[in-house]
């Protein structure tokens, strides 16, 4: 994990220029943490603030989905997993960002650390050891690139064919995460290679996966007219929940934010994406993938129902 640290830091002195550093959020910066509003686009003017009027404010909720469809969408953008748990978070979370103005990433860290609260998450302390890397970074191809070459070590547990994937995913995004299989009391594998389990049952998995690190690489040019807090959801959705964006694209998720196909993307966490964070942390315990999957669905569910619930509140 330290040589994860160090490998990452020295890479963003790379992309960024001598000098550069690794903004840390935690528990306390959070705590000056406005609440969820709209910010100025990255690259732009602030806006205006608009004119007073009497008219009210009609908040309109999306339709909501058939269940099957919310299904399928929440099972394409989930990393497959052939036996056991889904791979999450257990220990609390720090961030680390790096390749934009410090205002502007101070900004995203603040959005992060709401965005783990949400999901249930605990937040490290101060002067924590950033386990969630977010770099902005010119020539994303060359630079993941650079890495397979020399510190192909940062992927972690990742397989040959899984960094292959990696590597050809097109866009100017690239995530992955460093997991590590314990058992389900979080005993670690021994020097032999063997899991000693008590306990062995059906019901639930004899294991968990647990996420110790996070990466997350994007195209400085492409956040170019995208505010603080899209770009922070878009990386709480990748990082957190270890997701990916769907192949067909969806306006059900942040995760279009940068999907050229999509022609106007959320503007925060949809009521997919809360429903999806919550669903994933909800269960402390270890389950087997499926049995996550499932709950995932019904809390998105819930989340759309009272989405669409006080819109019909705030209808005149």
């Amino acid at each position: 994990m330290h040589a994860l640290r160090w490998a990452v830091i020295a890479m963003v002195v790379d992309v960024s220029g001598s000098g550069a550093a690794i903004a840390q959020q935690s528990a306390t910066t959070q705590q000056s943490t406005p609440a969820r509003q709209s910010e100025p686009r990255t690259g732009a003017a602030p806006a205006e603030p608009p004119a007073p009027h009497n008219e009210p404010i009609i908040v309109t909720g999306r339709p909501l989905p058939p269940k099957d469809e919310i299904k399928a969408l929440s099972r394409a953008i989930t990393p497959y997993v052939s036996v056991g748990p889904l791979p999450r978070f257990s220990a609390s979370v720090c961030f680390g960002t790096a390749g934009l103005p410090r205002r502007t990433l101070q900004d995203i860290g603040y959005r992060l650390a709401l965005d783990a609260e949400l999901a249930g998450l605990k937040l490290a302390g101060d002067r924590c050891k950033p386990n969630v890397y977010v770099l902005f970074v010119d020539g994303i191809g060359d630079q993941l690139a650079t890495l397979v070459r020399r510190k192909w070590w940062v992927f972690g547990d990742r397989s040959p064919s899984e960094i292959r994937e990696i590597t050809r995913e097109q866009g100017p995004v690239r995530a992955w995460s460093n997991n590590e299989t314990l058992g389900a009391d979080g005993q670690p594998i021994g020097g032999d290679g063997i899991l000693k389990v008590p306990i062995a049952t059906r019901i639930a998995p004899s294991i968990r996966r647990d996420t110790l690190a996070a990466i997350v690489l994007i195209e400085r040019n492409a956040v170019v007219g995208k505010s603080p807090n899209q770009i922070a959801d878009y990386v709480a959705m990748r990082s957190l929940g270890g997701v990916r964006p769907p192949r067909a694209g969806s306006k059900e998720t942040i995760l279009s934010l940068f999907d050229g196909r999509t022609r106007e993307a959320p503007v925060e966490l949809t009521a997919f994406d809360r429903g999806y964070l919550r669903g994933l942390y909800y269960q402390r315990d270890t389950e087997f993938a499926g049995v996550t999957q499932g709950r995932i669905a019904r809390s998105i569910l819930k989340a759309k129902e009272a989405e669409l619930a006080q819109a019909a509140k705030q209808a005149p």
